[in-house]
């Protein structure tokens, strides 16, 4: 659900990950989204998943990644 200023929380990007996993039938799971301090003013992402990392195939995981990006370009922390 969107915050006040109407952006999705990290957590949203974590709950699509483990549901795109999911239905690929991977085991891996995301905890944690790296979210940047501020809102990127070329609207490009301002998170990123490092804890997978080598963790799935290169070519899935970016597929995956850009699709989330594209969905979920800018995200505030879940305590905001």
């Amino acid at each position: 659900m969107p915050n006040q200023d109407g952006f999705p929380t990290a957590s949203e990007v974590v709950a699509h990950m483990n549901a795109r996993f999911e239905a690929h039938g991977l085991e891996c799971r995301v905890r944690h989204v790296n979210v940047l301090p501020y809102v990127n003013p070329m609207w490009l992402a301002n998170w990123d998943i490092l804890q997978l990392d080598g963790t799935i195939d290169p070519e899935l995981l970016e597929s995956e990644l850009r699709e989330a990006r594209w969905a979920f370009p800018q995200v505030v922390e879940d305590h905001w």
